[in-house]
């Protein structure tokens, strides 16, 4: 529950039902102005209600465009011909009605310390961050900003049940903060040095930009750390939107046709594209994905993914149980198969399976949308997440998930699993692994592990 009150959000996989309740609160000394952020929301969100309402009824929709659409139809031309003017001064308002204050979200009052403290071993250990921890740690969760988008949750976070995972990685490094979790780490053999923090973030994956949260609660030893930081995530975030640049339909044109060359004229336009409501392609999502790797992070150092891999760190060494391992596979992993299987068959069979094209779609009742004004609601994801016109931007293909981890682990962690049986087993996931660096690559099959082809033996 957010500072500004109202529903609470649930904030986990849509299958899962939450359990525990975190209130987000002013810090000591930001009440007076938590109050006006109220008062401020209370009346923006009344005013916003208000003119759904209005619009939506049946007679008043007249009195409406009688009554505002001197100031309508103005802004309205502002908003299609300067998107990005446009958003950054709504943003300006916004943030004058509901200031930013400085807040904290209590994990002392959602989870009892039991939790906090198995939540805190299961982050590290199923992420690999075991040792070698470094001053300031950053957990990012990512999310996307899009205007007039009926998919906008598809670009969310899938693990947040299609939300933001900012207030997610804002729970984690509290409760990773605790000192009393701290001493429980240390006596489960992760010590955790003193000096370090960690630090929440949100990955905006639509503009590329990073934003540090709760910088108000980062000890002052870290400040020069975290601001140094900040300036790498403001680069790191330019160089990856000018890439994306690359592909997203129209940057490369409308660069040409205004003769503006350069970084800034690039990450302009991308970032734009987050506040145009007649952008049906504000970013490619996951388009494209088709691995989820599982190994240190050294084993894909240096390589060009292209954007087309999950990648999550495991230390085989630090889980000799395989609880880590089985984690992984049966909770991330079959997300990450649930999004290939959305995006295979959206590209496959966008007919039955995909939802059509955007720019004719009809929104009906927030339940789904129409193609159009009759026929079935639509499942699946919109031709722009796969295709520009008749090109496939996304290649149609089974999910690879390679591991590395001894065999006979895999095997049993598999043999205990019905999701993964029917999975690795029936070829909706294709599984490689390998125990050693070096040693070849073995597939998965339901007879047991075979040899992974190499190039040779697919050329002879």
């Amino acid at each position: 529950r957010d500072l500004l009150g109202g529903d609470a959000t649930a904030l986990c996989p849509v299958l899962i039902d939450p359990r525990n309740d975190v209130v987000e609160r002013p810090v000591a000394g930001a009440e007076a102005r938590a109050d006006r952020a109220r008062t401020g929301g209370s009346v923006l969100a009344g005013a916003v209600e208000g003119f759904h309402a209005a619009k939506d009824d049946t007679v008043a929709p007249f009195a409406l465009a009688e009554a505002s659409g001197w100031v309508a139809g103005p802004l309205s031309v502002a908003r299609t011909l300067a998107a990005g003017p446009y958003g950054r001064a709504r943003a300006r308002l916004h943030g004058a009605a509901v200031p930013d204050v400085a807040t904290e979200l209590p994990v002392r009052d959602g989870f009892s310390d039991e939790e906090r403290r198995l939540l805190a071993e299961v982050i590290l250990r199923t992420t690999g961050l075991v040792r070698g921890f470094a001053p300031l740690v950053v957990l990012a969760g990512h999310g996307s900003t899009t205007e007039n988008n009926p998919y906008a949750s598809a670009l969310d976070c899938g693990a947040c049940g299609g939300n933001p995972g900012g207030p997610t990685a804002r729970a984690a490094a509290a409760i990773l903060n605790g000192a009393d979790v701290r001493q429980h780490l240390a006596t489960a053999g992760l010590d955790i040095p003193g000096g370090t923090w960690f630090v929440a973030a949100e990955h905006d994956t639509a503009t590329d930009v990073v934003t540090l949260l709760d910088r108000h609660l980062v000890p002052a030893v870290h400040q020069r750390g975290l601001d140094a930081l900040a300036e790498d995530l403001v680069s790191a975030g330019q160089g990856l939107a000018e890439e994306r640049g690359r592909d997203l339909p129209g940057v490369r044109r409308r660069r040409r046709l205004v003769g503006v060359t350069g970084r800034g004229a690039v990450v302009g336009q991308v970032r734009s594209r987050s506040t145009d409501w007649a952008q049906v392609f504000p970013e490619w999502g996951l388009a494209g994905n088709a691995a989820f790797v599982v190994a240190p992070r050294w084993l894909t150092a240096g390589i060009d993914l292209r954007r087309r891999a999950f990648l999550h760190s495991y230390d085989p060494d630090g889980d000799p149980e395989g609880t880590a391992l089985e984690t992984i596979l049966t909770a991330p992993m079959v997300v990450a198969q649930w999004i290939n299987a959305q995006y295979y068959f959206s590209s496959v069979d966008p007919e039955r399976f995909g939802a059509g094209t955007k720019t004719v779609h009809n929104v009906v009742g927030g339940l789904g949308v129409l193609r159009g004004q009759d026929g079935d609601l639509r499942v699946g994801l919109p031709r722009q997440s796969v295709a520009v016109g008749d090109r496939l931007v996304h290649e149609p293909m089974r999910l690879l998930t390679v591991v590395h981890a001894p065999l006979d682990r895999i095997d049993a962690i598999v043999a205990r699993n019905t999701v993964l049986r029917q999975l690795f087993g029936n070829e909706w996931v294709a599984l490689a692994a390998r125990a050693e660096p070096g040693q070849d690559w073995s597939r998965y099959t339901s007879h047991g592990w075979v040899p992974w082809p190499t190039a040779e033996d697919v050329t002879r």
